[in-house]
C-alpha cells in the first residue's frame, strides 16, 4: 500500500507540471510568427529576394556562396564572395569580415572548411542579423538556408505551408 500512495503523489505531480506547460507554451508561441518551411527572405546586404528553406534541423543558417576569397582588411580577416540569383542570373559580390571558420563532417569522412559571416536577413517583416556559413550550394533545392540561429525565439516553422509572407523590410 505504501508503493501506490507514492505512485499516485508522482501522478499528481506530473498532471500538475503537464497542466502548467500546456497554459505556459501557448504564451510563449505568442510571441513568435509562423512560418513555411520555404519562404522568400530578403537578404539585406544585397537587397535581393531568395528562396529559402526555413530549417530547425541546422544549427547556423547559410547561402550559397561562390569564389570565395580570403584577405586581409586593416589587419582582420575579410571573405569576399559572389552570390547569384537563380532566377535572373544576375552576380553580386560581397566582402564581409569573417566571424569564425568552422569545419563540417561530410558522411564521406571528408571535412569541409566554411567561412562564417554575418548577414542580416528579413524575414516578413523581420530585420534579422546573425551569422551565416559560405558554402557552394548549387546542389541544393534552395540558395539560402535559414537555420535556428535566425530563427530562435521569432519563427515558428509549419511543415505543411509555403511562401506565406512576403520580406517587407526597407
Amino acid at each position: 500500500m505504501h508503493h501506490s500512495n507514492r505512485f499516485t503523489r508522482v501522478g499528481h505531480f506530473l498532471s500538475a507540471a503537464l497542466m502548467t506547460l500546456a497554459l505556459v507554451a501557448p504564451a510563449q508561441a505568442d510571441d513568435k510568427e509562423i512560418f513555411g518551411y520555404v519562404e522568400d527572405v530578403k537578404v539585406m546586404e544585397l537587397d535581393w529576394v531568395m528562396e529559402a528553406k526555413l530549417d530547425t534541423g541546422a544549427t547556423t543558417s547559410s547561402i550559397d556562396a561562390r569564389e570565395i576569397e580570403p584577405f586581409e582588411k586593416d589587419e582582420e580577416d575579410w571573405v569576399r564572395f559572389k552570390v547569384v540569383d537563380r532566377d535572373t542570373g544576375t552576380e553580386a559580390w560581397l566582402e564581409r569580415p569573417v566571424e569564425r571558420d568552422v569545419k563540417i563532417k561530410r558522411h564521406e569522412g571528408k571535412s569541409d572548411h566554411r567561412y562564417v559571416v554575418s548577414l542580416t536577413f528579413c524575414v516578413d517583416n523581420m530585420e534579422i542579423k546573425e551569422e551565416v556559413t559560405l558554402n557552394n550550394r548549387d546542389g541544393f533545392n534552395y540558395p539560402v538556408l535559414v537555420g535556428r540561429n535566425h530563427m530562435a525565439g521569432r519563427i515558428i516553422v509549419d511543415p505543411e505551408e509555403r511562401f506565406t509572407d512576403d520580406p517587407d523590410c526597407k
